[in-house]
């Protein structure tokens, strides 16, 4: 009997997806030929509510940060590892310029109701959170290798498939090349550092362009750089040196780096991800280009493809392959 789905990619797209379809009682199969060069691989995790330096709301906030929390703490507990932390965000103010910015936005409400209390400084944000995207997919690896539904390979979209009803393009960056290369894709260069640095607040994201995320009591991850245009995996020395100046100067005090990760991520132009099938191949799929969003995007999407599929469902125009922004 042929399985109806077969997902290309592991990263957080595919592992959330991989889940949602499990729960959900829909066969499928994963294909991976590991994260090397992968957004996930120097993925934070982080849910920021306000962001960048015009200090916008994250794009519907205040629906997917309650869908994503329900969905990793359910996850938690299947997998059997912690994912979810709820945090608080200080951000502080990179120059006056920003700190006007916030003023007229706070003014106007723009900003309720995650932005808190104020003082020359900055501003707290709440809530915030953190998902572990390498145990989230580090367990959900071993358990499909376990029961044989990951194979560990590389995929080749030239190749018609007809064991598999539909196949799930989730190969994030790679997706630029695949079955719906004509999307107007764009993708930038990430690199994350971790570095030991002991006596932070646990509970407490510091950001100033860049942020400083604590992981444990004598660890954290600072981050991250942009680089548009860029897909060069490889970690120089620097962006090494840029985020070690950066944590000392959100830390107020020296670090030591201990790992360097690199990856490319995958958007599109108006900053939203893309799900949906192919207008022109209804056997091809796509979940990809979460960005630097994609703690708070995978879940809303996996929904959606469990609801497309189930119930014929169309998917939310704001990520539909066809859309005036996305679509090539």
């Amino acid at each position: 009997m042929n399985t109806p789905i077969l997902i290309v990619g592991q990263g957080l797209a595919g592992t959330v997806l991989g889940l949602a379809l499990e729960q959900a009682g829909i066969g499928f199969r994963i294909v991976d030929a590991g994260h090397a060069g992968a957004a996930s691989a120097a993925a934070a995790g982080i849910i920021n509510p306000i962001a960048g330096r015009r200090l916008v709301r994250t794009p519907r906030i205040g629906e997917l940060l309650p869908l994503a929390r329900t969905a990793y703490r359910e996850l938690e507990v299947r997998l059997g590892v912690p994912l979810w932390r709820e945090l608080r965000v200080r951000r502080l103010f990179r120059d006056e310029r920003e700190r006007r910015i916030f003023l007229a936005k706070q003014a106007g409400g723009e900003l309720a109701p995650f932005a808190g209390e104020a003082d020359a400084a900055g501003f707290w944000i709440a809530p915030a959170a953190r998902v572990d995207v390498p145990a989230l997919l580090a367990a959900a690896r071993a358990r499909w290798l376990k029961a044989g539904l990951l194979r560990e390979a590389a995929f080749d979209w030239a190749r018609r498939d007809p064991a598999h009803e539909l196949v799930i393009d989730c190969t994030g960056a790679a997706a630029r090349r695949g079955p719906f290369a004509g999307l107007k894709f764009e993708w930038s260069k990430g690199e994350t550092l971790q570095i030991a640095l002991p006596g932070l607040d646990p509970d407490v994201i510091v950001n100033r362009g860049h942020w400083l995320l604590p992981l444990t009591a004598e660890t954290a991850w600072v981050g991250a750089t942009h680089e548009p245009g860029v897909d060069d995996t490889a970690p120089p020395a620097a962006a090494r040196a840029l985020l070690l100046d950066a944590a000392a100067g959100l830390a107020a005090a020296p670090v030591q780096p201990r790992a360097q990760f690199a990856g490319v991520r995958l958007t599109t132009r108006d900053k939203l991800p893309v799900a949906g099938r192919h207008p022109a191949d209804p056997r091809r799929g796509i979940c990809a280009a979460l960005g630097g969003r994609g703690a708070l995007f995978a879940p809303w999407l996996a929904r959606q493809w469990v609801e497309h599929l189930r119930h014929g469902r169309d998917f939310d125009p704001a990520v539909a392959v066809v859309r005036p922004v996305a679509a090539g």
